[in-house]
């Protein structure tokens, strides 16, 4: 049995006509809550999935990046602020790519955007993170 839920992924419904997922090759889905806790979660999912797929570097990589994007949406985004809230995990590779999607139930109240943070600060760095080591990503 599956220790990570299966949940549908809006985009492997509609991979064999959207351009992304044409030539990604999806190696999982998953639904996970939307607490604090989840983010250790999602990190052993995706290490599961991708080890011996990927070098160890592209896996730290995109265990880190899944981290600052699966705690950015607890803290940022109503699948935190509500006790149903969830966040959707999918991961697929293909054309020399790691394609990791994290979907959450949005906010009525702000949108994805990186800022500076302060020099003392304990947050503000995630998405810094992403637009530095990711090749692309958006919201």
């Amino acid at each position: 049995m599956n220790a990570y839920p299966q949940a549908t992924c809006r985009y492997e419904r509609r991979r064999a006509s959207t351009g992304r997922w044409a030539v990604l090759h999806p190696l999982g889905h998953a639904e996970f809550a939307g607490l604090a806790c989840s983010v250790a979660t999602v990190r052993a999912w995706a290490r599961d999935l991708l080890t011996g797929r990927v070098d160890d570097s592209a896996l730290d990589t995109v265990v880190l990046l899944l981290s600052e994007i699966v705690t950015n949406s607890v803290v940022h985004s109503d699948s935190g602020r509500t006790a149903a809230g969830s966040i959707t995990v999918c991961l697929g590779l293909g054309g020399g790519m790691i394609h990791a999607e994290v979907i959450d139930d949005g906010s009525a109240t702000s949108l994805p955007f990186v800022r500076a943070a302060d020099f003392d600060s304990d947050g503000g760095r995630g998405l810094l993170l992403v637009e530095a080591m990711a090749t692309a990503w958006g919201t």
